[in-house]
Order: C-alpha cells, then sequence, then structure tokens
C-alpha cells in the first residue's frame, strides 16, 4: 500500500494537487492549518502554514513550500521565481520576520521543503548546506518528501481504524483497474458503502471519513491519469460528492467550526470533480464537438446502440458540468435565465470573474450544439430515460438566451424521429434499461410488444412541458394528436421527491419519490405547463431537501443523472417562464 501511494504522491502537481491535499494529511495529524493556497495573493514562498507538534513532540509553527515530483537541479535553483530556493529565501526575508499571526510569533519555526519524489543525488549536498547555513535556535528545516508523506497518509488518513485492511484491499484493487472503469468503481464503492453505512458517532470523525473519500479520489484519478484514461475517477468523484453530502448534511447545514470545516472539504471534492471533468472533456471530447460524427467514431463500437448510450451520456455529463458553472453565478437561488441584469447583481460582478465563467458557459452550450448537430444519434433516443440528460443539456441552454432558439429546433427533431420510429416499428424509446433488451430493440414488430414496451414515458411530457414553455404550439399539438391515436395505453408522468427522498436520493435508494401520471397534453392549450406546475407548487417536498435548503441544487442533478431519476420539475419554476418567446 505505501507503493502506491508513494507513486501516487509522486505524481501530483504543485499547483491544486499537492498542496491542496497536503492541509488535509496535516489536519489528521492533529496540526491547525492557518494558511492554504491562495491566488491572487502574495505568499512570500509558503503554501501551506499551520501550527502542530513535530515527531519531537514540540510545539511549532510549520511552514510548508511545495513542489511536485523530485527536488531536480530546475526546481531546486535557477532563474525562475517558481524554484523552491527563491521561495525559502522569501520565507527567511519576509514571511518569518512579518507575516507570522501574533499568537504564535513566539513558537519555534519549521521551515518544510514539502515534493512528492526525493531529493536528486545532485543538488542534495547545496539542500543541505542551505539548511545547515540558515538553520538558528529558533528556526530549523524539515524535509517532508514522498516516503514521509506516504507515512502521514497510511497513519493518518488510511490509518487502520478509518480504512481497514479489508477496505484498503478495495483501493489497491479499483487503482489497479483504472483501465476496466467498470471494475474499478465496482471496488470503490464497496468501500464507499461500508464507509457511509458507519458514519462516525461525531462530527470529527465524520470529518475524516470525508477527507479519506477525498483522498481515495486523488489516489485513482493520478494513477488513471498516468494511465491515460479516467473514466473510473469522473464516475468515483460523482459518486463520492453524493456519498460525502449524505454523510456531512447534518453538520454541513449548521453554523459552527465543524460546518465550516465540512463545507470546506465539500468543496474540496468538488473541486476534484471539476479538475477529473477537465482532464477528461477538455482534452479528448470538446475538441471535437464540431466534427461530424467524430465523437460517434471514437465511441469505438460497430453496434448503434452502443454509439447512442455513450453520446446521450456524454451530452448529459457535459450539461451538468455547465450547470455548475451557472450555480457560481446563482448561488442558492432559483435557476433562472443569465440576463446581463442578472450577472450585474452578482457579488463578483466588478471583478471580471463573471465574464470568464459565462465564456466558458457559452463555450460548453456551443459545445452541446455542436455534438447535437454532428452526432445525429442524439436527435434519436433509445431509452425512454435518456430523457434525463436531454433534460439537463436543455436546462443548460435555456439558461443563456443565445441558444433558445437551438432548444426549438433540437425539441422538433427528438419529437419527430421518435413518433416515426414508433409509427414504423423502429427503434423508439423504450422503458427497457436492460443492455441486452436495448441491443434487440425492436424485438418484435407486434402491438403487444410496443405496448409493453411504451406502457409509461418521462420522454413525450417533458417535451411536451419544454414545448410549451417555448411557445411551440405546433409541437405540443402534435405530441397531443400522437398520444390520442397511437399512446392511449401509455402512461406520462413525472417524478417528484418525497419525505423518504431525502434518506435514499443520494446513495441511489430506489424506492422514494412519488409519481405524478396523466400529465394532460391537449391539442392547441398549455395545460401539460399548468398542470405541472400546479402539481410542484403544492409539493414542499422538494424544498425539504438538505441539498436545496443548503442552495446546492447541481448536487440534485448530479444525484438524478446518476441513479437515473428524472430531473424534479421544480428547478424550473423560474426558468421555463423565462424562455418563452
Amino acid at each position: 500500500m505505501k507503493l502506491v501511494i508513494r507513486e501516487y504522491l509522486a505524481s501530483l502537481r504543485e499547483r491544486d494537487e499537492l498542496d491542496a491535499v497536503l492541509p488535509d494529511l496535516l489536519t489528521e495529524m492533529g496540526f491547525t492549518v492557518y494558511s492554504r493556497p491562495g491566488r491572487g495573493t502574495r505568499q512570500y514562498g509558503v503554501d501551506v502554514a499551520a501550527v502542530g507538534k513535530g515527531r519531537d513532540g514540540i510545539e511549532r509553527v510549520h511552514l510548508f513550500s511545495v513542489k511536485s515530483g523530485d527536488l531536480d537541479r530546475k526546481e531546486w535553483n535557477t532563474a525562475s521565481p517558481q524554484s523552491l530556493r527563491p521561495s525559502l529565501d522569501e520565507i527567511l526575508d519576509v514571511y518569518v520576520t512579518s507575516r507570522i499571526p501574533p499568537q504564535y510569533a513566539d513558537l519555534p519555526i519549521a521551515i518544510c521543503l514539502c515534493f512528492g519524489g526525493a531529493i536528486d543525488e545532485q543538488v542534495r549536498a547545496e539542500v543541505t548546506g542551505y539548511m545547515r547555513r540558515n538553520t538558528t535556535e529558533k528556526i530549523s528545516f524539515e524535509e517532508w518528501n514522498g516516503d514521509l508523506l506516504a507515512e502521514v497518509v497510511l497513519d493518518g488518513i488510511l490509518r487502520e481504524d478509518l480504512l481497514p485492511t479489508s477496505l484498503r484491499s478495495h483501493l489497491r484493487k479499483a487503482v489497479a483497474m483504472v483501465e476496466e472503469p467498470d471494475i474499478a468503481l465496482k471496488h470503490f464503492r464497496q468501500l464507499l458503502g461500508v464507509l457511509v453505512a458507519n458514519p462516525g458517532d461525531q462530527p470529527a470523525k465524520r470529518l475524516s471519513q470525508a477527507r479519506l473519500i477525498n483522498i481515495c479520489v486523488w489516489i485513482i484519478f493520478v494513477w488513471a491519469r498516468e494511465a491515460g484514461n479516467v473514466e473510473a475517477p469522473y464516475r468515483a468523484s460523482e459518486w463520492a460528492m453524493l456519498s460525502v453530502w449524505h454523510l456531512l448534511r447534518h453538520d454541513i447545514i449548521k453554523s459552527d467550526r465543524n460546518a465550516e470545516r465540512a463545507s470546506f472539504i465539500l468543496k474540496e471534492l468538488i473541486d476534484l470533480h471539476f479538475a477529473v471533468w477537465d482532464e477528461l472533456f477538455d482534452k479528448k471530447i470538446l475538441p471535437f464537438a464540431d466534427t461530424r460524427h467524430a465523437l460517434s467514431t471514437a465511441v469505438g463500437s460497430h453496434s448503434s446502440t452502443d454509439i447512442n448510450i455513450k453520446l446521450f451520456d456524454m451530452i448529459g455529463r457535459l450539461a451538468l458540468r455547465g450547470l455548475w458553472m451557472v450555480w457560481q453565478l446563482t448561488p442558492g437561488l432559483q435557476l433562472e435565465v443569465l440576463t446581463d441584469e442578472v450577472l450585474k447583481a452578482h457579488p463578483l460582478a466588478s471583478t471580471g470573474i463573471n465574464d470568464e465563467i459565462v465564456e466558458r458557459i457559452d463555450t460548453l452550450c456551443s459545445a452541446v450544439v455542436g455534438i447535437v448537430s454532428n452526432n445525429q444519434a442524439l436527435m434519436s433516443p433509445l431509452g425512454d430515460w435518456q430523457a434525463i440528460d436531454i433534460t439537463l443539456a436543455l436546462t443548460l441552454l435555456a439558461t443563456r438566451q443565445p441558444y433558445h432558439r437551438a432548444i426549438d429546433q433540437w425539441l422538433e427533431e427528438l419529437t419527430r424521429r421518435t413518433i416515426f420510429a414508433y409509427k414504423t416499428h423502429g427503434r423508439y424509446p423504450t422503458i427497457s434499461t436492460s443492455y441486452w433488451d436495448l441491443a434487440d430493440h425492436p424485438a418484435s414488430r407486434t402491438e403487444e410488444y410496443r405496448k409493453e414496451n411504451t406502457s409509461g414515458s418521462i420522454l413525450f411530457p417533458m417535451l411536451a412541458l419544454w414545448a410549451s414553455a417555448r411557445g411551440c404550439q405546433q409541437l405540443v399539438d402534435d405530441i397531443a394528436e400522437f398520444k390520442r391515436e397511437e399512446l392511449g395505453h401509455c402512461t406520462f408522468q413525472i417524478w417528484l421527491p418525497d419525505d423518504d427522498s431525502e434518506e435514499n436520493l443520494y446513495l441511489g435508494g430506489a424506492n422514494h419519490g412519488a409519481a405524478l401520471t396523466g400529465i394532460p397534453v391537449i391539442h392547441g392549450t398549455a395545460d401539460t405547463m399548468d398542470f405541472v406546475f400546479g402539481e410542484v407548487e403544492s409539493n414542499g417536498h422538494y424544498d425539504a431537501l438538505s441539498v436545496i435548503g443548503f442552495g446546492h441544487w447541481p448536487i440534485l442533478l448530479t444525484a438524478c443523472r446518476i441513479h437515473r431519476f428524472p430531473v424534479p420539475a421544480h428547478i424550473w419554476r423560474s426558468l421555463l417562464t423565462d424562455i418563452r418567446h
């Protein structure tokens, strides 16, 4: 296990990786971390600062200057300000004399050279000489290399009482099988299941469990990145996010020190999920969004079923990342169109951060449009449940007015093609989620088979709802006529949370929520929208969810995508009324 941890640490990058993990390690060792990595502020050589007892039992201020990998001549001392020696000079010249908080001013100081690898023998003598020359009665130097950090991980976050031998086996297997994502995720979920099923009885213990989950995802991610396949850590990071929310939800909504720590751990995990997403999408998917059939071909299968399933899954993942960015601009508020007025009201409107996020949202919206336009499978869902991924994509497009016309076009194609497929006994959307059923669908061209596979639908009422919201009455009328002529046997329905959803939603429990059935789609009316939102207003279970009360609605959408629950219409209460043309 130490070798796995050692290789993981050596592969961490300096910025936003090793310096992001280090504070959690120190916290588990009993240190008080008073300064974490920051952007836009001068740190004078110190990446992390903490107070705690060293290996000799003496309490000190520990000042960490972090570098990635091995410490070679380039990392030690060059003209670059990113080299370690200039950072140490800054610590001695500025930080030690003027930046240590007054309450710690009388404590001895340990300046810690922290890196995930080892010191190259070519610079060992120079490093040792530097530390000896600058050691005083108050200031000492410590080397925190990969071996020491691996011991810290094993004795701290991965200690036996938190991660027993049996669970370490699951972690090792998850790491070993990163190139087989389904197997890796199976072992990681077994580890998560044990941890979440046995939550600590005190907030501090639950925080330790959450940090452990975060570190485990980091380990899987770094190994997968080295292997060039980050599918396993992507899926693991989503499951971990939901598990940590379930674990800490009662702590995080309070207003004490533990709530602050819980919020920080959740933020770290969300940021890690974004890092994995960037590694997967920015490098391997988005560059090909506007290339005809590029992503369909990249699925690497001759089966149209495989291509269809993968593309809809991809579009759901892409849309969800964009909705996280929308959340950054409207945190805790109702989802709405990001107009100039909304953006100007944001607290960071004058900093330029808004402009960067909006530009990134528009990039992802353009990618959604490009991928749908260039991969025709996304016009013809094979499973009725693919309405979930379609809905996420429509929700993202709805937040930006320039893409509203694209919503109309996609709704029109989806409606036209699914109706045609049904009438011709083609590959119309089926309620089955079995891969083999999907691969063989339609297995029969009989009316009995067709009715059995379309006994219920979340797709058609969703199409009617969005068409109604956009004022596309002809589409509503087409669906209404299709329902009257062909789908009299089909129950149009949507999903709503109930009083059991809080306990079951995040971990994927199946027996919760309620189906709102009998959704009306009537020629010449907007009854679909009126009926749905009338029911939404009388259903208070959505607002009672902890994740909604805390204002983190993208976590709910993540749970819906992973566990295949339809997106509750509550999320669109403001949005759909704003997008009508």
